[in-house]
C-alpha cells in the first residue's frame, strides 16, 4: 500500500544527495530510548508515540531522530500498515547508511580533502514528525528529514488515515468525485495570485518543455491542516525553481 509519493522526476538529479542525507538520519543503533507519548489519545482510538528517539554526535556529524509509531486498540488494519511502512523505511536506510556515508567521506578524501576539513562540514541531520491533524475519525501525520549539507533539502512523507473506515484517506474522500477539477482550479488560482504578488516567482506548467504542475491525481502528496482541509504539497524543484522551496496549497472543499 502506497500512502505517500516520493519526489517527481524533476528532482532525480538530486536524488543521490537526498538519499545519502536521509540515510544519515536513519543510521541508528540500539538501544533506542523508550517510547514517549507525543500526543494524547485520538478520539480514544489511537495515539502517536515516539518509537525511536536517538541523538548521535561525533567528529563527522550530529544526528537527531524521532521516529513515530501509531498505537491503536488493535494492531491491524491501516494503522499496522503505516507502522510497517515507516519501519521499513528505517530498516532499509539503516542497512545502507554506513556504506554510503563511508563512500561519501572516502570520495571527499580522495579528491584532496582532509579528515579535519570533513569534520568542519559540521553535518547536521534532523528527522522529526508532526501530527498535522487529529479528530475522532481522521489522523494526518508528517515525517520529515532536514539536512544542512550538499545544499539544504527537506524530505517529506505524509500519512492520512480514515480511522472510521480503517483505510488511507484520499483527496477524493475529502473533496468528492470531482476532486481533480476542484483541486486543479484552486491550485491554479493560487499560483496566479502568488505570481502577481511576487514578480520573481514562476510556476512551471510544461509549456516551456519543463515539467511542472499539470494536475493532481491519486498519488499527489497532501496533509490535513488544523481546519481539516487538505493541503497539497509539491517538493522543491517539482513545480517551481528550488529557491522558492516546497509549495503548499490549501484546498477548501
Amino acid at each position: 500500500m502506497h500512502l505517500f509519493k516520493r519526489y517527481g522526476k524533476r528532482v532525480a538529479a538530486t536524488a543521490a544527495c537526498l538519499v545519502i542525507c536521509f540515510v544519515a538520519a536513519l543510521n541508528v543503533s540500539e538501544p533506542f530510548a523508550a517510547a514517549v507519548a507525543k500526543v494524547p489519545v485520538v478520539g480514544g482510538i489511537v495515539q502517536v508515540v515516539t518509537w525511536r528517539s536517538y541523538v548521535q554526535e561525533d567528529e563527522d556529524k550530529t544526528i537527531q531522530m524521532e521516529v513515530p509509531q501509531i498505537e491503536g486498540e488493535e494492531d491491524s488494519g491501516v494503522v499496522a500498515d503505516v507502522n510497517a511502512e515507516i519501519q521499513k523505511i528505517v530498516d532499509d536506510y539503516k542497512a545502507q547508511a554506513e556504506q554510503q556515508i563511508a563512500e561519501y567521506k572516502e570520495a571527499f578524501i580522495a579528491t584532496g580533502g582532509t579528515e579535519e576539513e570533513f569534520a568542519q562540514k559540521d553535518i547536521k541531520v534532523d528527522v522529526q514528525y508532526d501530527v498535522k491533524y487529529q479528530s475522532d475519525t481522521r489522523l494526518s501525520l508528517e515525517l520529515t528529514a532536514n539536512e544542512n549539507w550538499c545544499n539544504a533539502y527537506n524530505v517529506q512523507y505524509f500519512y492520512n488515515i480514515d480511522l472510521k473506515d480503517d483505510k488511507a484517506l484520499t483527496l477524493e474522500d475529502i473533496l468528492g468525485e470531482d476532486y481533480v477539477s476542484i483541486a486543479n482550479a484552486s491550485i491554479r488560482e493560487q499560483m496566479q495570485q502568488r505570481m502577481a504578488e511576487d514578480e520573481n516567482l514562476v510556476y512551471w506548467d510544461g509549456s516551456d518543455g519543463i515539467e511542472g504542475f499539470t494536475t493532481v491525481d491519486e498519488n499527489t502528496k497532501f496533509y490535513l491542516n488544523e481546519k481539516g482541509n487538505p493541503v497539497v504539497v509539491f517538493a522543491a524543484y517539482e513545480i517551481a525553481p528550488g529557491a522558492f522551496g516546497a509549495q503548499e496549497f490549501e484546498i477548501v472543499p
